[in-house]
């Protein structure tokens, strides 16, 4: 049997909320999903946070062209190189400036400090107004992404 994730990013790869506010919002996040574990992870290094067996296909977030794997890949390992401290790429459909962490990711994907997470949750992603006040707690918007391993 295969496990599953749900993993709350911050939208912005670099931000890590105060030791405080993860309390808190684990202390929320565990009253939202009530007997699910909850998690949290802070790392010094910005990592990629994906979808596992939850991809479906990426795309350019400016005209929706499918993107190749191959062109993510080699941008991915120039990202690495820098320790996606640079996320900077150029679309290859419309030649447009973006970021990897800006990619339209199908299954949801992102790039990361701080996450938070929920073992084999019961439902596919948190509603609206329980992120709305996740959010609140930790002072930054939220991604959701569903991993499943």
């Amino acid at each position: 049997m295969s496990d599953s994730f749900l993993r709350l990013i911050p939208v912005d790869p670099t931000f890590v909320p105060t030791t405080e506010a993860i309390g808190r919002a684990r202390t929320l996040l565990r009253s939202m999903v009530l007997d699910q574990i909850v998690t949290s992870d802070t790392s010094d290094e910005v990592r990629f946070v994906d979808q596992g067996e939850n991809f479906e296909e990426l795309r350019c977030p400016f005209c929706e062209a499918e993107l190749d794997s191959e062109w993510w890949k080699d941008a991915m390992d120039r990202a690495y190189e820098t320790r996606f401290e640079n996320l900077k790429v150029r679309v290859p459909c419309c030649g447009r400036e973006t970021s990897l962490n800006d990619l339209d990711y199908r299954g949801p994907a992102g790039f990361a400090r701080f996450l938070l997470e929920v073992e084999n949750p019961s439902g596919d992603e948190l509603e609206a107004q329980y992120i709305a006040q996740l959010e609140g707690v930790l002072g930054t918007k939220l991604r959701q992404i569903r991993t499943k391993i």
